[in-house]
């Protein structure tokens, strides 16, 4: 059964996803890096394109029995990783003149948006289980590095936001993101909340919220969570810990304890489509918006932070903060082109360092730096590499890598 399901695993993720554009309000600049002048937000560009993907059927269980008298049993598939394309590296591989790792307190965060996405979470698993896998020379385990997904609800409707956003999902899309959501859970990477629908206006290819939250249907299972766009989280964090609330699907007590994890962060840290917002303790910052967003859009999107931060919202289980979570830096790929793993690799990494002695850092703590990239930039191997070689990188340089809910707040 594991054997078909991995055949039918390299056939489907080498489709990419037809998704709309995130519509993040800033653009790429050459080689995949955002910058103004190195490092402000540019907002006149669309996202790079992503192709078209097909859902493939898939099995949804694998059941056992010791005889046809006997009750089957669930097992959920084990996540089997892909052979390497290049080996992990071992040494540094950049220029010499990087800036290193002052102390292990400096702290790199890669976040990725918008999953788990059909066309690229898979390859981002690969390529994370061969970075944990190492061992050093004695065989030891090296010291592994884990991520944070910021989760959205619309991938269990289809690939694209409006499947959500007019509720016509597409057959197959529900179980490819659940299974997808349980594997990084068990490898022990971090999730947050993106929201439900995004709020992606295709006809002007940037996030709107006012206007697509208006236009928004809501099931009515949760018309009594309200219709604000702070709602629209809380049905998106809400269908994520729905798919999750199933026992057959954690089988030990590591796996118990990592959802029990996963639950608490889902409600705890989000992140806002389309905007480097800050909220936390002390801390309200917006940047980067487009002058069209800059009236009666911006201030709906800060009410949305702040609604979240007052913790007390309708459908949700708790009274916490829910707290938004900005980025330093940020990288894009785009579908249609081949990059250089080297150069793509130092690229990113150059810039990521960087960020330390930014006096004028987006984030509000100088030692950490945020990272954003979207899943569905990996729909490739070759370009899942890129990630994991740039982590490898970082670490050999002697960065610490953490997950959102070790950001100091």
């Amino acid at each position: 059964m594991y054997a078909v399901f991995l055949v039918w695993n390299i056939i489907a993720f080498i489709l990419a996803n037809n998704k709309d554009d995130d519509g993040n309000n800033s653009a790429s600049a050459e080689g995949g890096l955002n910058h103004t002048g190195g490092h402000g937000n540019r907002t006149d560009e669309k996202w790079p394109s992503a192709l078209p993907y097909t859902f493939t059927p898939m099995p949804t269980e694998d059941n056992t029995t010791d005889s046809d008298t006997i009750t089957p049993v669930y097992r959920f598939p084990k996540f089997v990783a892909a052979a390497p394309l290049t080996p992990v590296p071992t040494t540094t591989t950049c220029d010499s003149t990087f800036r290193r790792a002052k102390s292990p307190n400096e702290v790199v965060y890669i976040t990725i948006d918008d999953g788990p996405s059909a066309s690229g979470r898979i390859n981002l698993l690969n390529v994370l289980t061969q970075i944990n896998n190492r061992t050093d020379k004695a065989g030891k385990p090296v010291t592994p590095a884990y991520v944070s997904f910021m989760e959205s609800g619309y991938n269990f409707c289809g690939p694209e936001t409006i499947d959500m956003t007019m509720l016509q999902c597409v057959p197959g899309a529900y179980e490819q993101a659940r299974r997808s959501l349980v594997w990084t859970i068990k490898a022990g990477h971090t999730i947050c909340a993106h929201s439900d629908t995004h709020f992606y206006d295709a006809t002007s290819g940037f996030c709107n919220y006012q206007k697509m939250n208006a236009q928004t249907k809501i099931e009515a299972q949760y018309l009594n969570c309200g219709n604000t766009t702070a709602s629209d989280f809380v049905r998106g964090a809400l269908r994520v810990q729905t798919a999750l609330d199933n026992e057959t699907l954690w089988e030990t007590d590591d796996d118990r304890a990592a959802w029990k994890k996963a639950i608490s962060t889902l409600w705890t840290y989000a992140r806002l489509p389309c905007t480097n917002e800050w909220i936390l303790p002390g801390v309200r910052t917006v940047t980067g918006l487009r002058r069209e967003d800059q009236g009666a859009e911006g201030d709906l999107r800060m009410k949305t932070g702040d609604m979240m931060f007052a913790g007390k919202l309708p459908c949700k289980n708790d009274t916490k903060p829910w707290y938004s979570i900005g980025w330093d830096a940020e990288w894009r790929l785009d579908a249609k082109t081949t990059y250089d793993n080297q150069k793509e690799k130092c690229r990113v990494v150059k810039d990521i360092t960087n960020q330390f002695d930014r006096k004028d850092k987006w984030g509000p703590k100088p030692s950490n730096v945020v990272l954003l990239t979207h899943d569905y930039f990996f729909l490739d191997m070759a370009k899942a590499t890129i990630f994991r070689d740039i982590i490898v990188e970082l670490q050999l340089l002697g960065y610490t890598m953490g997950t959102i809910d070790k950001y100091p707040i």
